[in-house]
């Protein structure tokens, strides 16, 4: 094998072993299925372990957003029940409710939105049943606001 052929195989070796994997700093701890598994039994068992970021009130991102909140799910928004954004499509369908734990709590919450920034963000009611300090920032209209705060590691079991 000439030197090109070495490094072409190796360059796929890299990728296959998931050399080119980008975490952005949280621990991805997604079990997968071992050949000859039940999918079913470990699909229950799967749990992802990331950052919780507050994801804002309803009347903050009514305000920033420039539309009703209703979420991608087309749920509407609630302060009150436990729900979250997913961090990207295929993570989990809308209306799929998964267990959450952290700080020693867990809730049951319900994907409702899809992350614009391909995190997990939590409403009010999941970070206050998991006891994560939050607020909302500032909104005078679309386009002028700022950030509020909240963030702890969580994990997710699908």
């Amino acid at each position: 094998m000439n030197t090109y052929g070495k490094v072409a195989f190796a360059t796929v070796l890299w990728a296959m072993l998931g050399g080119c994997a980008a975490n952005n700093g949280d621990t991805d701890t997604e079990s997968q299925p071992n050949e000859g598994e039940n999918q079913a039994a470990v699909s229950a068992a799967a749990a992802v372990t990331k950052t919780l970021y507050y994801e804002g009130a309803c009347w903050w991102l009514k305000c920033a957003n420039g539309n009703n909140a209703t979420g991608a799910c087309g749920y509407g928004c609630s302060d009150s029940q436990p729900r979250f954004a997913r961090d990207y499509a295929s993570r989990a369908s809308c209306g799929t409710v998964v267990k959450v734990t952290a700080n020693g709590k867990s809730v049951n919450a319900k994907v409702w939105d899809q992350s614009c920034c391909s995190r997990f963000e939590g409403t009010d009611g999941m970070l206050d049943a998991l006891a994560i300090p939050h607020g909302d920032g500032t909104c005078t209209s679309k386009g002028h606001f700022t950030y509020g705060y909240g963030q702890k590691s969580a994990t997710f079991y699908f």
